[in-house]
């Protein structure tokens, strides 16, 4: 007995194919829908799976065709058939055949969707844990599949934590690298929302700056809406020894960068302000005018929403941020928001706070070092 198996996209097309193959007497088994995997299975496409057999001494004739068969065995056995097929033990060998071949067809389907088994499974559990650690769903789905695609996956055959994170930092490149704040620039800028830390973290790389002993600080505030931020500044610049200016309004900030001529970086505080309102960012970026910052750094809470901080830096993006500052690495367990602001915003990580303490809880990472912290007792798992 012969069988084939042919995909096609209509049926007559396979029973083109069957009779042209295996003849007019030929037999169709089963037939069902599948998808077939095009463009690298990036997409798929509908088809049907027509399995048929026929006798080998039958498919090398052109005998009667369908109809006439089903005449033959219905309307007149006596006449039409041949004495083989009407002994019992024919009808029951055939029965026996087909349930064989219906079995190896089984066997067939169970040995394909395994591979495909291997290879979804882990795929859908890495993309869903991107997607928990807060990365954007577009980006866990493409660092997932480039992550089961590493050419040094690991030995057990499935992606690892190395194998994800080494995914995420070729995609990023240049930008999974920290970026403090450069030599050359005098003046920085402090922007972000309410609540986030920015004048803790103002004071913290003022810190840095003056225990390194190599750059004269100077801390310049405008944040003069909040209660006591001014009072807050002024305590760390006492304990720092730095000088420090006020300006109530942007008319005020010449004047003010002026009494810090003598100062070789000037950190400058902006009052936290809602990010999501377009007016609010137009204030900040009347403040901004007259600094004529050198670098502007955005500073976001990794306590916020993923959602809501992309929406912060998408509007923050008027206002030239060249870099971000992540707070309260401590209050969190989920880092993927790191990597997916510094992809969709094509932006580095200047500094990271892991808490309260000046100057202690401020650290320079890359992107590869801070997700390896925060994966390690991922990296077994496979």
């Amino acid at each position: 007995m012969i069988v084939r198996r042919y995909v096609v996209k209509e049926m007559p097309e396979a029973v083109a194919s069957i009779r042209r193959e295996l003849g007019q007497d030929a037999v169709i088994l089963s037939t069902r829908n599948i998808r077939v995997r095009k463009w690298l299975g990036l997409r798929s496409e509908r088809r049907i799976e027509v399995m048929a057999a026929a006798k080998e001494e039958l498919a090398a004739t052109a005998g009667a065709s369908f109809g006439q068969a089903l005449k033959r065995a219905m309307t007149d056995p006596a006449a039409e058939r041949s004495s083989s097929w009407q002994e019992p033990q024919m009808w029951s060998q055939l029965a026996s055949e087909i349930a064989e071949i219906k079995q190896m067809l089984a066997d067939v389907r169970t040995r394909e969707r395994e591979p495909m088994r291997a290879e979804v499974e882990p795929l859908l559990r890495w993309r869903g844990f991107l997607q928990d650690e807060g990365v954007d769903g577009v980006l866990a789905d493409r660092w997932a599949r480039m992550a089961m695609d590493h050419p040094h996956r690991s030995s057990s055959g499935t992606a690892s934590a190395q194998d994800l994170i080494g995914a995420i930092q070729a995609d990023l490149g240049p930008l999974a690298h920290p970026s403090p704040i450069r030599r050359d620039s005098r003046i920085v800028a402090f922007v972000g929302p309410t609540g986030v830390g920015k004048t803790t973290t103002i004071a913290k790389i003022a810190a840095l700056h003056v225990l390194a002993g190599q750059r004269r600080v100077g801390l310049l505030t405008t944040d003069t809406f909040r209660i006591a931020a001014v009072a807050q500044l002024k305590t760390y610049a006492e304990i720092l020894n730095v000088p420090i200016a006020i300006a109530d309004e942007p008319d005020e900030v010449p004047s003010a960068l002026a009494s810090l001529a003598a100062c070789d970086l000037v950190l400058v505080d902006t009052a936290g302000r809602n990010f999501l309102s377009a007016a609010s960012i137009d204030q900040i970026k009347r403040v901004l005018g007259p600094v004529e910052a050198d670098e502007v750094l955005l500073v976001v809470s990794l306590a916020t929403k993923p959602a809501d901080a992309l929406k912060v830096a998408n509007m923050a993006k008027t206002l030239n941020v060249d870099k971000f500052i992540f707070t309260k690495l401590d209050e969190t367990q989920s880092v993927g928001m790191i990597p997916s602001l510094v992809a969709l915003c094509q932006t580095p990580v200047a500094y990271v706070t892991t808490g309260q303490n000046v100057p202690d809880d401020i650290d320079i990472l890359s992107v590869q070092d801070l997700l390896a912290a925060a994966w390690k007792e991922l990296s077994t798992d496979g």
